[in-house]
């Protein structure tokens, strides 16, 4: 089986990818957890089956009733990229009231301090 330079090339990247999120989570980097390591197992995976079986994605696309055409790849990349940014919205809101919440007991820190120092003086 003779694959062509593109095929090659992807199979590599994706290999690479796999292998340094394998690393990651298995030395515990980055904040790498067992959900970001089935990521990178499915997305990367993927990408690398479909770079050693060009014919792969037709198969799916028949079997799934899509047709000849590349609109089942389509579609799950439109999943991947809604699951992202569906998480990403999350990670956001729950930084926004981290700093929140930080925020507000630094100033009543600082106002509590305030305080003690106008008490503190006979004011």
């Amino acid at each position: 089986m003779r694959l062509p330079l593109v095929n090659l090339v992807l199979v590599l990247v994706s290999a690479l990818f796999l292998v340094n999120g394998a690393i990651k989570f298995f030395r515990r980097e980055e904040r790498q957890t067992f959900f970001k390591l089935l990521s990178y197992l499915a997305i990367w995976g993927s990408l690398m089956a479909f770079g050693l079986f060009p014919g792969l994605s037709r198969n799916i696309s028949q079997l799934l009733g899509f047709g000849e055409n590349l609109n089942t790849l389509i579609f799950f990349g439109f999943v991947v990229v809604f699951s992202a940014l569906f998480k990403l919205v999350n990670s956001v809101e729950r930084l926004e009231r981290n700093v929140s919440e930080i925020v507000r007991r630094e100033a009543l820190e600082k106002l509590e301090r305030i305080q003690e120092r106008q008490n503190g003086h006979g004011c």
